[in-house]
């Protein structure tokens, strides 16, 4: 019962700043042995969840269950909150930083991700401080930014670790640290420490003489520059020990303890060595699991999964032989994700890339689960099976696109998909893409050379047809011209002998000679000599009426 002799006092303040809600949050727990202490700071804007309070309830529900101040423990408090916030985003992006501080009311340990901030303080000095994992504070390493102008530096919330990030958190663990009576240990919130510098703050303490006053006076400073700045969330909880646990003496005598041991001594000799041999066993065995799982989480960090699927199963054993539920539950569960992604790792080395997929995709569930171990390498391999199946699907698609006959789009399917292995680097299928390519191109180029000689044969024959007609059109003209010749001259004859007729006064023999020999000019379109018949016809007309009269007047006479 350490509480109970034992005397910590909590004050805390939270408040929202100038912003629309307060999105910090605080919570503790104080048990028997334990106590355990959570503050978190929201980093996104869904005002829909609060990230911070589902992170400390979370935290809060885990050591209550199981309250521990082991390294591993704090770590697991710590990723399972991270998982939570994942498996709650629901297409939000939840985000948050946490600080964590445990204590068994004689020593402290403290676990962060993100700028919240735990300061432990004595005699009148911060003895101890967590880093923020920010670009700022990597400055302030290297010595590349003044201390004091850190507070106010534009990347003093450019995070590389937080919960809810896409990878996994880089959770810091301190050790324990023993507890004096006076200590004051507390937990803030970038609201707090932005407005109120360490220098200011260590000073307010120092000179207060009540935690409520103390937690007053900081929160005057900070609203003293709402009018020329803006306030952020602020949340500080400050827990003040003025007794740390002590264990109960008593006073032994030599007289006592020979009263006391001598009975037992004979009895407890035997039964001490085995109690010793066992106890060491066990010591052992509990070294060699905390041994286990860290090397397995090392080994999960630098995507070795066969040796930390190897390193998980030897401590889920050793959890299992010391009845660690718990830590047997988590090295089954980092094991079957080491796992999975060794078969799925296989199944892409055989260059089965749809079972690769499916096994990927399964480890990516196993990932968020647990706090998405290894999820950016399995996004990676996604992205790599991906790629590969649509360098064989279009390989598919030339060979389907070649067998209807279609040689141009086979051959554009496969230059593309050699294309696309190319840009993956992938080095067979390049090969098989561009082999196919190749083939195809040749059929194209055989059946266009073909196609080419049939065109040039149809031509020919075409050229042959062509001057076989313009031969017998020339023929055919020839011979025409040879008919209007001859009738032309026939119809000069005609013309002649009607000639011969008028002159010998057959004027009605010669007209139709003049009329046939008319129709043949006509008919060879030879207008001129059709015409200068006319006055030909109506001579010899006149003549037939002149013969006439001169045949009535005869008998008169």
């Amino acid at each position: 019962m350490r509480r109970i002799n034992s005397e910590f006092r909590t004050v805390n303040m939270s408040e929202e700043g100038k912003q629309l809600s307060n999105r910090d949050y605080f919570g503790y727990a104080e048990m028997d042995d334990f106590a355990c202490y959570v503050l978190a700071d929201s980093l996104d804007a869904e005002f829909a969840v609060n990230s911070a309070r589902l992170v400390v309830e979370n935290i809060i529900r885990d050591f209550t269950e199981a309250p521990s101040m082991g390294k591993r423990r704090l770590k697991r408090y710590i990723r399972r909150a991270h998982a939570e916030l994942n498996r709650q985003k629901s297409g939000m992006h939840l985000k948050a930083a946490v600080v964590v501080a445990v204590t068994d009311y004689r020593k402290i340990r403290y676990a962060y991700a993100g700028n919240s901030r735990f300061y432990l303080i004595r005699s009148a000095r911060i003895l101890e401080r967590t880093q923020d994992q920010s670009l700022t504070q990597n400055l302030l390493d290297v010595e590349k930014l003044p201390m004091d102008q850190a507070a106010a530096h534009e990347e003093r919330n450019n995070l590389y670790s937080f919960l809810g990030e896409r990878g996994t958190p880089h959770i810091q663990v301190s050790k324990k640290r023993k507890l004096e009576n006076g200590d004051i240990f507390t937990l803030l919130t970038r609201g707090v420490w932005e407005k109120c510098p360490d220098k200011e703050f260590l000073d307010i303490i120092i000179n207060g003489t009540e935690p409520e006053e103390i937690i007053g006076q900081i929160e005057d400073y900070i609203l003293k520059q709402q009018d020329k700045e803006d306030i952020d969330n602020y949340t500080l909880a400050a827990t003040f020990v003025n007794k740390v646990f002590q264990p109960p003496s008593r006073r032994w005598t030599l007289k006592r303890i020979l009263l006391m041991v001598v009975p037992v001594i004979l009895i407890a000799g035997g039964i001490g060595i085995g109690l010793y041999l066992r106890y060491r066993s066990i010591r052992e065995k509990e070294i060699s699991l905390e041994s286990c799982m860290e090397s397995g989480e090392t080994y999960l960090r630098y995507d070795n999964y066969q040796k930390a699927a190897e390193e998980y199963g030897e401590a889920k054993r050793l959890a299992n032989s010391l009845n660690r539920e718990a830590e047997a539950e988590e090295a089954e569960q980092y094991k079957r994700l080491a796992e999975e992604i060794i078969l799925a790792d296989e199944a892409m080395g055989a260059e089965e890339y749809q079972k690769a997929q499916k096994l990927y995709l399964a480890a990516r569930g196993l990932s968020v689960e647990a706090g998405n171990v290894g999820k950016e390498y399995i996004e990676d391999q996604l992205k790599r099976t991906e790629d590969y199946i649509e360098v064989f699907d279009l390989i598919a698609l030339g060979e389907q696109k070649e067998g209807y006959g279609n040689l141009v789009g086979a051959v554009r399917a496969y230059k593309e998909a050699k294309e696309k292995a190319a840009s993956i680097y992938y080095g067979d299928g390049k090969a098989e893409a561009l082999e196919r390519q190749m083939k195809a191109e040749e059929k194209l180029e055989k059946i266009e050379m073909e196609e080419a000689a049939k065109q040039k044969e149809r031509e020919a024959e075409i050229a042959a047809e062509v001057a076989k007609q313009q031969a017998e059109s020339e023929a055919s003209q020839e011979l025409e011209n040879q008919q209007k010749a001859n009738d032309q001259e026939n119809a000069i004859e005609l013309e002649n002998k009607g000639n011969e007729l008028m002159a010998q006064g057959q004027y009605e023999n010669a007209i139709t000679f003049y009329q046939t020999a008319q129709a043949i000019y006509r008919r060879l379109e030879l207008s001129v000599l059709a015409d200068a018949i006319d006055g030909k016809i109506a001579a010899a007309r006149a003549g037939m009426s002149a013969a006439a009269s001169a045949g009535e007047a005869v008998p008169e006479e």
